[in-house]
């Protein structure tokens, strides 16, 4: 009887053990089948050279620009010069006085010594004895009082300033009937350098990362810069500071491990590292300055990369790959003033297979043609060719229908690059009509 339930149950684990594999391998076919259907989604990324328009447009009929920058602080400068000569040549002669004084001084102490000194010779032993013998008057040398060398602000080669750094794109450097961009540098303000302490991280002997203090110099500073921007016929279109300019930076010198250090190198450092501090913000002002300009006037050159998505197959996808043909010519041409219109028909052309292939869309089946990968893929391109047509509205639509789906990190970085663009673009073309 036990011989018989021994067998049973062998064939019943047996039968068990099959069903259970014929199961595991189904499920792995349906698995495969999945990744079978899936489309292989791909991005080309095509470069396109554009012309991005001005923010705030000036009148079309000015071309020429003259950049202009006035340095205010030369007039106290020059004062400051000057008035360290004078307490130069105020030293020195109430120095050559001092002196002069002296030796007067010392000639008739010295002739008052010897007077009293033969007085006090001709004393008796005991005379001497209870009189003091007469000491020679000492004084003091006149020492010339130091005059300290002002921090002198550092002036600039204006004409080198405006050729280097200010160029106002889409326009040329020429006098006449020009733009007058005139930035008046107001001077280098800084509060009093002061020593204080930082946290660093730093490996030890052993390799070890550890903390700990370090001794550094610090002072805030700004150089403010008033900018005058007008038009030929005499129109203020600014005339106001720099906002930028107006906020402050902090310098931090290098770091020491002890005061001592910090001190030595900063009296031999100080003059060099506050000039380069004034060179500094005058050209990182200069530079900020520069694309302010060319966002809100200039006619920049520009280059973006487009990405375009298609279905990488063999079978089924004669489409996408026309569609993707004619998006790289369109984006080859559509940047360039003299072939634009081929470049939207171009575009056009592709929008149209695009569309086409939407009305397909089937995001809940696995199986469709244009499932959810390829629906992301296509609204991906949508959105993006349509605000090269400057058709914003639609644009917009596509990255709206886009926000119902959870596409890929790439896919999301592709779509917040158009969304921005989009934004920038549309306020470019609006202000330009």
């Amino acid at each position: 009887m036990n011989s018989i339930i021994t067998n049973f149950d062998y064939r019943n684990f047996r039968f068990k053990k099959l069903i259970i594999m014929k199961n595991i391998f189904i499920l792995l076919l349906l698995l495969l089948t999945i990744v079978s259907i899936a489309q292989n989604i791909d991005y080309v990324k095509v470069n396109v050279e554009y012309t991005r328009l001005p923010l705030k447009p000036v009148n079309k009929e000015v071309k020429n620009y003259q950049p202009l920058i006035i340095i205010d602080y030369l007039q106290k400068a020059e004062q400051q010069k000057a008035d360290y000569q004078t307490a130069l040549t105020k030293s020195e002669t109430d120095y050559q006085l001092a002196l002069k004084q002296y030796f007067e001084k010392r000639k008739q102490d010295s002739l008052s010594y010897e007077n009293s000194l033969n007085v006090w010779f001709r004393l008796t032993p005991q005379q001497q004895a209870v009189t003091p013998r007469p000491l020679m008057p000492s004084s003091p040398i006149p020492t010339k009082v130091a005059t300290p060398e002002p921090l002198l602000e550092k002036t600039f080669n204006t004409e080198l300033l405006t050729s280097t750094y200010i160029k106002l794109e889409g326009f040329s450097k020429l006098p006449e009937k020009a733009l007058i961009i005139q930035m008046n540098l107001s001077g280098f303000e800084k509060d009093e350098a002061k020593s204080t302490t930082q946290k660093k991280q730093i490996k030890g002997a052993d390799g070890k990362t550890i903390e700990t203090n370090v001794f550094v110099f610090q002072f805030n500073y700004r150089h403010i810069i008033k900018i005058k921007i007008i038009q030929p016929d005499g129109k203020f279109i600014m005339d106001e500071a720099f906002s930028p300019s107006l906020s402050f930076s902090t310098y931090t010198s290098k770091d020491f491990a002890t005061q001592a250090e910090l001190d030595a190198y900063w009296k031999t450092a100080q003059a060099s590292e506050i000039s380069n501090t004034q060179e500094k913000i005058v050209l990182d002002n200069l530079r900020s300055i520069n694309e302010m300009l060319n966002n809100n006037y200039g006619y920049v050159k520009q280059n973006r990369l487009v990405p375009v998505g298609y279905v990488n197959e063999k079978k089924l996808y004669d489409d996408f790959k026309e569609a993707l043909n004619n998006a790289k010519n369109a984006y080859a041409l559509i940047g360039k003033k003299e072939t634009n219109v081929q470049g939207e028909e171009s575009l056009r052309k592709a929008i149209t297979l695009w569309e086409t292939a939407l009305k397909e869309s089937n995001p809940g089946n696995k199986k469709a043609r244009v499932d959810e990968d390829v629906t992301e893929c296509l609204l991906m391109d949508l959105s993006e060719s349509y605000v090269w047509l400057n058709d914003f509205t639609k644009a917009q639509e596509y990255l709206t229908k886009l926000d119902s789906f959870k596409i890929s990190m790439k896919e999301k970085g592709y779509k917040n690059s158009t969304k921005v663009f989009l934004a920038d673009q549309n306020l470019r073309v609006l202000a330009n009509k």
